[in-house]
C-alpha cells in the first residue's frame, strides 16, 4: 500500500541540470555574459517564419498524420538522399517528431528494455543519461578526451560491449565537445555494428555545423546497416528553429511502424504550421545555413585563440557544433568550482564539465553561438581577471 505514494525511480534519480544551475546563479549579475545554453545566435530566417504563418492563416490547425505530413516526409527523404546518401521511403521509413529530444525518447522506448545496457560517449549531452534512466536501463560510458580529439571510436566502444548491450548512441558533431567522427571512424563503427548486431542511434542535429572543409557523413549511409541504425535529426540547430520543435527519425519499416504507434501515445502529432516551416527550411534554407556557419566559424577562432592565451585554460579547436570544451585543471579546482569562480570574478557564465557526466570533470563548456562582441568582452574580462600566459 505504501508504495502507491512513492514517486518513480526515474523521477527521483533524475539529476538537476548543471547548465541551468549556472544560468540561475548568473541572475545576480546584471552585466553577466551568458555562454551556457546551446541556443543558435540567430533569429529563425524570415522566409521560414513566413511559411509557418502562412499555414496558420490557412487554418491548418488540426491534427496531422502521426508520422507527419506528406510534404515534410517527402522533403526529408529528398534531403537525406541528397545530403546524407541515405535512401528511404517517406511512407515507410520516416516519422516527424517534436524535436530531436522527443525523437530520442521515442527511440529509447521502442528499442530498450529494463536492464539493457546503452553505450554513450562520456562526456555527453545530459539528456541521454536521463532518458536511459527513464526506461530503467543502464548507462555505460565510453570515455573520450583530448588525447583522441574527443572522438568515440570503435576501439573505445568494443571493449564495453556485453551480452546486455542493446544500443549505442553516436553523436557527431558532439555536444558538449565539438568532436567529429570522420569517414574512417564511422566505417569501423559500421563494421562493429554488423559484427555484434546492435542497434545504433546516430544523433545528428549539428551535422551542418562543421568547419575547415570537413563533411559529416551519416552512419546509416554505410551498406548493411538498414536493420540497426536509426538516424535522428532536427531543424533546431541547423536553421535556428529551436522553438519550432520539429525533428525526425529515419529507420527501417518495422522499427518505424512501432515508433508511430508509441508516438501516438506521446504527442500524437507535430503542429502542421511548424512542419510547413520545416519544408521551407529544407528547400530554401541552404544560404541561411552557410551564413550561420561562417559566423560560427569566426567565433570559433576567436574563442579558441583567446582562451589559449589566458592562464588556467587549454583549449582544442573543435571541428563541429558551436561549443568548445576547454581543460580548466590549471585553475586547481574541480569543474563546478571553476565555473563558479569564473562567474564570480568575471561575470561570464559557463557550464561545468561535470554537468555532462563524470567524464566531463576537468573541463567547462562554452557555447560560441553568441554575438562576436559578447565573446570579445568575455575574453577581455577573463584575461584581466586571470592574466595571460608567458611566452
Amino acid at each position: 500500500m505504501e508504495s502507491r505514494n512513492i514517486l518513480s525511480t526515474a523521477s527521483q534519480n533524475a539529476l538537476p541540470s548543471g547548465v541551468r544551475r549556472m544560468f540561475e546563479l548568473a541572475k545576480k549579475y546584471p552585466d553577466a555574459i551568458n555562454l551556457t545554453l546551446g541556443e543558435p545566435g540567430f533569429t529563425t530566417p524570415q522566409h521560414i517564419i513566413d511559411a509557418g504563418i502562412k499555414g496558420l492563416k490557412e487554418k491548418k490547425t488540426k491534427y496531422t498524420p502521426n508520422a507527419g505530413i506528406k510534404e515534410l516526409r517527402n522533403a526529408i527523404a529528398y534531403k537525406l538522399e541528397k545530403e546524407n546518401g541515405i535512401k528511404c521511403n517517406p511512407d515507410k521509413n520516416l516519422i516527424v517528431t517534436a524535436g530531436a529530444t522527443q525523437a530520442l525518447m521515442l527511440s529509447m522506448i521502442t528499442l530498450v528494455n529494463p536492464g539493457d545496457e546503452v553505450i554513450i560517449q562520456g562526456p555527453n549531452w545530459p539528456d541521454y543519461r536521463g532518458q536511459i534512466d527513464m526506461v530503467n536501463a543502464k548507462t555505460v560510458y565510453a570515455k573520450v578526451d583530448e588525447s583522441n580529439n574527443f572522438k568515440m571510436t570503435a576501439d573505445i566502444i568494443e571493449p564495453l560491449i556485453s551480452d546486455k548491450t542493446k544500443l549505442i548512441i553516436i553523436n557527431s558533431p558532439s555536444n558538449p565537445t565539438g568532436g567529429v567522427l570522420d569517414y574512417e571512424d564511422l566505417l569501423k563503427i559500421a563494421e562493429l555494428v554488423k559484427k555484434y548486431k546492435i542497434f545504433v542511434i546516430s544523433d545528428e542535429p549539428y551535422e551542418m555545423l562543421v568547419y575547415d572543409g570537413f563533411h559529416q557523413h551519416s552512419l546509416a549511409a554505410f551498406e548493411g546497416l538498414e536493420d540497426y541504425v536509426l538516424t535522428i535529426n532536427s531543424f533546431s540547430k541547423t536553421f535556428a528553429m529551436t522553438g519550432f520543435r520539429v525533428g525526425y527519425i529515419c529507420a527501417n519499416e518495422k522499427i518505424t511502424e512501432n515508433l508511430v504507434k508509441l508516438h501516438e501515445n506521446m504527442i500524437a502529432s507535430v503542429p502542421e504550421p511548424m512542419q510547413l516551416a520545416a519544408v521551407e527550411a529544407i528547400y530554401n534554407g541552404e544560404k541561411d545555413v552557410q551564413e550561420m556557419v561562417k559566423y560560427y566559424d569566426r567565433n570559433r577562432h576567436l574563442i579558441v585563440d583567446g582562451l589559449n592565451k589566458i592562464n588556467g585554460f587549454s583549449c582544442l579547436c573543435p571541428n563541429g557544433a558551436f561549443y568548445v570544451f576547454p581543460n580548466i585543471t590549471g585553475f586547481g579546482m574541480n569543474s563546478r568550482k571553476a565555473a563558479e569562480y569564473i562567474l564570480e570574478k568575471t561575470h561570464v557564465v559557463t557550464s561545468p564539465g561535470d554537468a555532462f557526466g563524470p567524464d566531463g570533470e576537468g573541463y567547462i563548456r562554452i557555447c560560441y553561438a553568441s554575438k562576436y562582441d559578447d565573446i570579445q568582452e568575455a575574453l577581455a574580462r577573463m584575461e584581466k581577471a586571470f592574466g595571460t600566459k608567458s611566452r
